[in-house]
């Protein structure tokens, strides 16, 4: 039976399809939104469908072009069991030459004013209706109809201000947070003819709060106690039920000493790791940081159980991510149980750092608040004290910072005369240079004494390494990155940075340790450290293709067995788009043979680049450049035909 436009007919749920050339992007909370309303209401709209053409037998025989929300949402409460498989709609037989055009005309009605919504709300309680019964019939959280009866309350000329598009609805929101008509209006005046940044919501609120109160969401210390602390004390919060957990508070004196406190028990909590001083402070900058130096801990391995628990952590948090992208609005309690499982992964990361009791012993820790309102603990610090004195004794050799209680009473009355001292130095200085030189061992662990803090240290700690042998590096690590933004994705960067990790978690966190750490490794773990330090300084970076340096790093490979060719490859971004066109037919010359540069020859840029990177892909193509002097420019095989044209 054939139906013209214009037929309305009652289909089963069960018997329609979406059409794809429906035009309407569905969210999942209004499909629930929807869904609550069929249940309550029944279909309040008819939905426009077109005849289904398909070969599939039992196919549906109506397709939905307007009302595949509804439809969506029908489907669902039926396999909730929420209604009947029977469940029919009323649908309107629509052109099919006009699918697309009748979709998008059928969804550009205008919605309900929320201060209707507003209005209705109201109404319904009015009449008698629970709170929660109006939530269920529309599909929304008891929370939002809360919302809404409370913009309801706001005053009327505000609410009609708010119709006429005179403000937002965050604004309207806003003075909710405040009972008082007149107040509001009396800011609203205020405000009139006032710059935008002036009449933000959060502005709004601040006015109408009490002179002097705080805004809970964003004042650190009050995100620090929390304001169920700050009540349970006694405290007051303004709050509204637009805050998200938010308020005011006006008791800046309590809010302070709660801070202090819950500082103060953290701080106790530090000390009983055996800390030689721990303090707390309200603020920290970095310049407060800098004054200090810092020990480094050691890494170390969890043990079973911790891993055990760093796993879940990490799966539980891979499942509220996926969870919070599911979903079309913002879920707070998703949310602040995702932050907290964050907090305790970072924490259970802490734990693969520790100090060792040396450290503690001469070292402390600072407590402070950070700017989101988190406690922030800084350990390993070096006070700015016992730092110069170790700097004064290790690297200042002035005859006023020489350790003078080394010497006798009475010598120490007449201290030696810097002549003295330095022709006695030197000729002490003299002795070890003899000896270092008949003990190659020794030369390597003092040369690597020196190297090793400049490669691994930070550069504020260096100082405290002061070595005997003077010998300085210059760390290249990194060289040329402005000019080739793909050199730290790069095969080599990530090998040295392999080999920089395996060193890092093994070095004494001590500087004091150093030296005989050094000398208790093996000839063979020396020189493999030793070669760690000595890469960071090489540099062939050149700024011409002629330049006399290139022999020199051509030598350096010749020593390495270097063939760049299993370290780079050419690529648009790496080479064939900063080249003229000549260079690239040149090279897809050198591998495919005449025919196929003169292919790509005949090529706009974009896609000559892409063919030419089909010709070089696998091939060990490098430019010269790059090439050991009479390394061939590939591997020396042409592709066939086939594989050319392919």
């Amino acid at each position: 039976m054939s139906h013209k436009p214009g037929d309305l007919l009652h289909i089963r749920a069960r018997d329609l399809i979406l059409s794809p050339r429906n035009q309407r992007t569905r969210l999942r909370k209004r499909v629930l939104e929807i869904g609550a309303s069929l249940v309550s209401h029944g279909q309040i709209e008819n939905l426009s469908v077109i005849p289904h053409v398909s070969r599939k037998k039992n196919a549906p025989a109506f397709e939905v072009i307007d009302g595949g929300t509804r439809l969506e949402a029908a489907m669902l409460k039926i396999s909730a069991g929420e209604l009947p498989e029977s469940f029919e709609f009323l649908c309107m037989v629509a052109d099919p030459d006009h699918a697309e055009e009748i979709s998008v005309a059928a969804n550009m009605h205008e919605p309900m004013h929320p201060a209707d919504e507003f209005d209705a709300f109201k109404g319904m309680i009015d009449a008698g209706k629970s709170i929660e019964d109006v939530a269920a019939r529309f599909g929304v959280t008891p929370l939002t109809v809360q919302r809404r009866l409370k913009l309801a309350n706001v005053s009327p000329h505000l609410v009609q201000g708010y119709r006429d598009g005179e403000l937002t609805l965050d604004q309207l929101m806003a003075f909710a947070i405040s009972d008082s008509h007149k107040a509001q209006e009396s800011l609203w005046k205020r405000l009139t003819g006032a710059s935008p940044w002036e009449k933000t919501a959060d502005k709004i609120r601040a006015a109408l709060a009490t002179p002097g109160a705080i805004n809970a969401k964003t004042d650190r210390l009050a995100r620090f106690v929390g304001l169920d602390v700050y009540e349970a004390a006694g405290g007051k919060v303004m709050r509204d039920l637009f805050s998200d957990g938010g308020g005011f508070v006006s008791d800046s004196g309590l809010l302070q000493r709660l801070a202090e406190e819950k500082l103060a028990a953290a701080a106790e909590d530090v000390r009983a790791e055996g800390w030689s001083w721990v303090k707390t402070v309200d603020k920290w900058t970095y310049s407060d940081e800098m004054a200090y130096s810092k020990s480094q801990p050691k890494k170390r391995d969890l043990t079973d159980e911790e891993c055990g628990l760093l796993a879940s952590l990490r799966e539980r948090e891979a499942a509220l991510d996926k969870k919070t992208d599911a979903l079309d609005f913002e879920d707070e309690e998703l949310d602040a149980e995702l932050d907290d499982v964050r907090g305790q992964i970072e924490a259970m990361e802490a734990l693969q750092s520790e100090f060792s009791d040396r450290q503690k012993s001469k070292g402390g820790a600072v407590l402070t608040i950070d700017h989101g309102g988190q406690l922030k603990i800084v350990r390993g610090l070096i006070a700015p004290t016992e730092r110069k004195a170790k700097k004064d004794i290790a690297g200042d050799t002035s005859s006023e910072r020489l350790d003078k209680s080394a010497a006798p009473a009475e010598e120490s009355e007449r201290p030696l005369s810097e002549r003295l001292v330095t022709q006695l130095t030197a000729h002490r200085t003299a002795a070890l240079q003899a000896l270092i030189a008949q003990s190659p061992r020794i030369a390597l662990v003092s040369l690597l004494h020196a190297l090793v803090p400049q490669v691994f240290m930070p550069p504020e700690d260096r100082y405290r390494y002061s070595a005997a042998a003077k010998v300085s590096l210059t760390n290249n690590r990194g060289l040329g990155r402005d000019a080739s933004g793909d050199l730290e994705s790069s095969r080599a960067w990530l090998s040295l940075d392999q080999s920089i990790g395996h060193w890092q978690a093994v070095l004494p966190g001590e500087d004091e340790d150093l030296f005989a750490w050094l000398q208790n490794l093996s000839p063979t773990k020396q020189l493999e450290l030793l070669a760690v330090c000595v890469a960071h300084s090489i540099n062939t970076v050149e700024l011409s293709e002629v330049a006399a340096g290139h022999a020199r790093a051509h030598q350096l490979a010749a020593a390495v067995g270097l063939d760049m060719a299993d370290w780079w490859e050419p690529t648009g971004a790496s080479y064939l788009a900063s080249v003229p066109k000549s260079r690239r037919m040149d090279a897809v010359r050198e591998v495919a043979g005449d025919e196929a540069a003169e292919r790509i020859g005949t090529m706009k840029k974009d896609a000559m680049i892409g063919a030419a990177e089909e010709y070089l892909a696998g091939r060990r193509w490098l430019p010269h450049i790059l090439r050991q002097p009479g390394a061939p420019a590939t591997d020396g095989k042409l592709p066939t035909t086939a594989e050319a044209e392919a």
